[in-house]
């Protein structure tokens, strides 16, 4: 027989007469309770991208130019700007992600071949932006374009999957913000 706890606000069945009976619903529970750990860290990955935002906003109001505002208002307006950027940075969120050895030296890799490509787009849009796009092929399952970077898939491949997703949206990023068109199989 089993009863009712609460913990937390939240209603958990206990076993009370055996470890047979307890044991298909504490295999329940923990499966709930793992959707709720997944669930929690897709909500803190959503609120790190929020808080980046706002900082983001922040900063696009404090480079405005406000030359048609009274310098008193513009003083204010900066203040207050300056006040938020602090209490945003005040809010600390963070996901660990457990990777191995070899899974820290692929991301290593990869990080290092991101920035590079980060850098090029400085230099040569047309190149930078294909071989952005081989890059990104190389992380979908499904690729848009016939070109593929295969030295960069295996080092993908070798990444956490968490690693995996995050590097594909900052290619996606890329290749949205460069392409010349929203078509993204060019």
């Amino acid at each position: 027989m089993s009863k009712k706890m609460k913990h937390n606000n939240q209603f958990v069945m206990v076993g009370t007469s055996g470890e047979e009976d307890s044991r298909p619903f504490v295999w329940k529970c923990l499966d709930e309770i793992g959707k709720r750990v997944e669930k929690l860290r897709e909500d803190a990955v959503k609120l790190e991208a929020e808080k980046k935002v706002l900082l983001s906003m922040l900063q696009d109001v404090q480079d405005k130019n406000n030359r048609n505002m009274p310098e008193v208002e513009v003083e204010e307006i900066e203040a207050m700007a300056e006040r938020l950027v602090c209490r945003c940075l005040t809010v600390d969120i963070g996901i660990i992600t457990p990777r191995t050895e070899e899974q820290e030296t692929a991301l290593n890799k990869v990080n290092k071949l991101m920035h590079e490509i980060e850098q090029q787009f400085n230099l040569d849009i047309q190149k930078t932006l294909h071989r952005a796009k081989a890059y990104l092929n190389a992380c979908l399952s499904e690729p848009v374009g016939a070109h593929i970077d295969h030295r960069f898939q295996g080092m993908i491949i070798e990444c956490n999957i968490d690693d995996q997703k995050k590097i594909r949206k900052r290619l996606e990023c890329l290749v949205e913000t460069y392409s010349p068109s929203e078509d993204l199989n060019g």
